[in-house]
Parts: structure tokens; sequence; C-alpha cells
């Protein structure tokens, strides 16, 4: 969607934007998982930070032990309701690669391939549409990504070519260069600062330098690894981490962080 899409000229940015915070339907929404339906009913009232607490709550209480759906449900509303487009498209890259043919992975394709086209990456979002339409024929996001495809192939063709890896593939991380900075991977939120400790104690026995941290008007124990000046450092390791089955967010206060303890191991 760019201004090709006559005569919605001037204003597709808007909508591509609109429609990465918008849904299709799904079936059995409301139905499975009573904590991931209070954070849709709250999602639905406006009430978003609420509903960010509460499905951070539901993810370091019940994520791993949820069912196939509900973990999908999670990681898809985890992604709407990130305020950072580079974690959320990595929820969409997962659920697209970790559980093909499920409900949310066309969709997640689809906000995948929007947000390729609003950075301004053309062979990007080109790779994600068509897997799109190839994987996914019967989505109701087909004859949109269909007209995205026609109407933008000349743009494609003008970009510089190189191969895109489709969402089913991972492309290598860069090596992280962790140091001094506001940005970190944060892989847990504990009340208590036992359970904290315990997943502290499980990356340091991988062979990261996990550290128990608290932020400023919050009394959640939290579990980070790295510290990085820019994002992009931040970022590759958060996909390592998540390559290695670790579920990751990435924090950006990293500066205000206050020590609570160490890993006793």
């Amino acid at each position: 969607m760019m201004e090709s899409w006559r005569p919605m000229a001037g204003t597709i940015r808007v909508v591509t934007l609109l429609l990465l915070f918008t849904s299709v339907p799904r079936p059995g929404s409301g139905q499975e998982g009573a904590s991931l339906g209070e954070v849709e009913a709250l999602m639905a009232r406006g009430r978003i930070v609420d509903a960010r607490g509460a499905l951070e709550a539901w993810w370091t209480t019940r994520f791993s032990d949820a069912s196939r759906a509900d973990q999908q449900r999670g990681i898809w509303l985890r992604g709407k309701l990130t305020v950072d487009p580079s974690m959320a498209d990595l929820d969409f890259l997962r659920l697209a690669q970790e559980f093909p043919g499920g409900p949310y992975s066309d969709d997640a394709l689809f906000r995948l391939g929007l947000s390729a086209d609003f950075r301004g990456e053309a062979r990007e979002a080109q790779a994600f549409f068509q897997e799109l339409v190839r994987d996914y024929p019967s989505s109701p996001r087909v004859p949109e990504a269909q007209r995205w495809l026609t109407l933008h192939q000349g743009e494609v063709d003008r970009s510089s070519p190189r191969r895109i890896p489709l969402a089913r593939e991972r492309a290598e991380p860069p090596a992280p260069s962790p140091g001094d900075g506001e940005f970190s991977v944060q892989l847990g939120a504990f009340r208590s600062l036992d359970r904290a400790r315990t997943l502290a104690d499980a990356l340091t026995q991988a062979g990261y330098e996990a550290r128990l941290v608290r932020t400023p008007g919050n009394d959640l124990a939290r579990v980070r690894v790295g510290r990085f000046p820019s994002r992009a450092g931040a970022e590759g390791l958060a996909r390592e981490l998540e390559g290695k089955g670790y579920e990751v967010t990435l924090a950006t206060d990293a500066n205000h962080e206050e020590r609570v303890g160490v890993p006793s191991g």
C-alpha cells in the first residue's frame, strides 16, 4: 500500500497503520481461556494499558502450560498490544513459522507484509504477500494481498534485488554486542523473586549473563539479559533467545533498572 493505490494517495500510510491494529474475527475468540478472554474484553473497552498488564500476568504464569490454541492466541494478542513494531513483527513471524495453518497465521503474514511496505521494503512485502496467497488461498486477506501484488509489481522490479527469507525460514541473527545502554532483552516479570531467580539461574547455566532488576514504580522482579546502546543489538539477542525457545520482549528502560538480587548459580 503506497502512493500507487489511487485514488487513495496521501492516505494509504494511515490505512496501513489502522490495518496493523485491526483484525479479522477469529473462531473461538473469547471462548478458550478466561484470562485471555479478559485481555480481549479490556481491549474491546479501550483499556489497552490494563490489557497489556493482564496479558503479561497470563504470560508469566500460564503460557508454558497453555494449549497450543491458547499459545497462538496469546502470541497474537501480544503482537497486537506491543508498542514496539519490531517486537510485534517477531510475534507475527513466530505465528507464521511455528504454527503454519493456525487460525492467526494468515493474518500474521498479512501484517508482516504491511509492516514491510510501511518501511519501504517492497521486496520483503512481496515475499510475505506471495506466501499468504500461496499457502492460505481461502484467507479473507488474500484479495487485499493480491491487490497489493498487482499494483506494486513495478515498484518491486525497481527495488534492489535481494533474497528475502520466507516466514517459515529464520535468518541468522546478527552477533550481539552487549554493553551499557538503554535497550535490553527481558525474559520474564514475576511477583515472586524466587521464580525470577529460577529463570535467571537457567539462563546463566545456558551461558547468558542474566540479572534480576526492578523498574521505578513497579514491584515485579524482571529477568533481563544484555544492555545495548542501540535497538538493533537488543533485537539480535532477542531473536537468538527466541530461537532457543525463550519468550522475550524488548525493554527500553535499562538505564533506570535497580538490581534486586543475583542468580544463585
